[in-house]
């Protein structure tokens, strides 16, 4: 019989969460803010989420720029 203890259970949790908020950052941030408005989270909870999901947005943007550049030069 397999055991796991809670705490790796939690951060395995926690790292498939972060890869989403890599991966699907829009998903992310929609699915917050439909948790926080039903009150389903309190509007403190899932910050770190939240601001990993909008650096990854960040990013995604940034090399949106500048593959526009390249293609218009």
């Amino acid at each position: 019989m397999l055991t796991i203890t809670v705490d790796t259970y939690r951060r395995r949790i926690a790292s498939t969460a972060i890869v989403l908020a890599r991966e699907d950052p829009l998903l992310v941030k929609e699915v917050i803010a439909r948790l926080r408005a039903s009150g389903e989270i309190a509007a403190d909870d899932l910050v770190y989420l939240d601001r990993i999901a909008d650096r990854w947005i960040g990013i995604a943007e940034g090399l949106r720029r500048g593959a526009a550049r390249v293609l218009t030069t």
